[in-house]
């Protein structure tokens, strides 16, 4: 290690290795904008606003585009934030009373504002207001804008839906509900099921504490018997051990009584013989007086 460390020259030339980097292969990715299906039927580079709580704050720059799809005829605004390219306004164009009347903002010939039901993020009504370097730009914008509203009258409905679509998305939100309402039915069956089956399960419970207290009652009522009839047995063996002292009483008494009559015998035989002896002994005095 010592002798590599001497060698080393931070300045000479790096000769040997492998210098040759691995080829990376890049995939080509099609990336959709949605407008694929659309043809321009005007752009011009303009800055968004929106009305927002009692002002006007910016809401991006970029193409103002007004979109022609090639099938279905109709025309949508479209304006991409140019540098994140995030959409901040989309809508048809669709003149009514209340939308998508082009007036001049604060009298400017530059600034046109209207108000729409935009789609840019969720369906939600707005106040837009573009704003043009040129006061030929705006009014360019606003030809092209009301040609496209003409068109669009056509297609649309009073509510901004593509004619023939309207029927259609209705059937789609019946079918909706019926399916939320199918849903929220299982579920509430299957509530009443778990419901019925608890029920049926306390039932049971309360069944089998009722069959095991029963049990329990006859177990007692058993064991109850059985003491009485231990206690009769009891009682029985009492009486018969009583019995028997008194059997065994009664037997003393007797032996006693043949022990005292034999006794008493006995001492008379004695008192006899004591009696004959004493005839015999003066019978004898007698004879050897005379």
């Amino acid at each position: 290690m010592e002798d590599d460390k001497n060698d080393y020259n931070p300045e000479e030339e790096v000769t040997t290795g492998n210098w040759n980097t691995p080829k990376i292969e890049l995939k080509e990715v099609e990336i959709r904008t949605g407008e694929e299906d659309e043809s321009l039927f005007w752009s011009g580079r303009s800055k968004l606003y929106r009305w927002v709580e009692g002002e006007w704050k910016e809401r991006g720059l970029g193409e103002s585009k007004l979109l022609l799809h090639k099938k279905k005829g109709i025309i949508r605004f479209l304006l991409r934030q140019e540098k994140t390219l995030k959409v901040v306004a989309n809508h048809y164009i669709y003149p009514n009373k209340s939308y998508c009347k082009l007036v001049p903002n604060a009298g400017s010939e530059k600034i046109y504002a209207w108000t729409v039901k935009d789609f840019a993020e969720e369906p939600k009504i707005e106040q837009f207001a573009l704003k043009f370097n040129t006061a030929e730009a705006a009014k360019l914008f606003k030809q092209k804008f009301d040609e496209a509203g003409q068109v669009n009258l056509k297609l649309l409905d009073d509510n901004g839906l593509l004619k023939g679509k309207v029927a259609e998305e209705k059937e789609e939100v019946k079918k909706e509900e019926k399916k939320e309402e199918e849903k929220k039915e299982k579920e509430e069956e299957k509530k009443e099921e778990k419901k019925e089956e608890k029920e049926e399960e306390k039932k049971e419970e309360k069944e089998e504490v009722k069959k095991e207290e029963k049990e329990e009652v006859k177990k007692e009522e058993k064991e109850e018997v059985k003491k009485e009839e231990e206690k009769k047995e009891d009682k029985k063996e009492e009486k018969k051990e009583e019995e028997k002292k008194e059997d065994t009483k009664e037997e003393q008494k007797e032996e006693e009584k043949g022990e005292e009559k034999s006794k008493e015998d006995s001492k008379s035989g004695e008192q006899e013989k004591e009696k004959e002896k004493k005839k015999e002994e003066e019978e004898e005095n007698i004879k050897r007086e005379n």
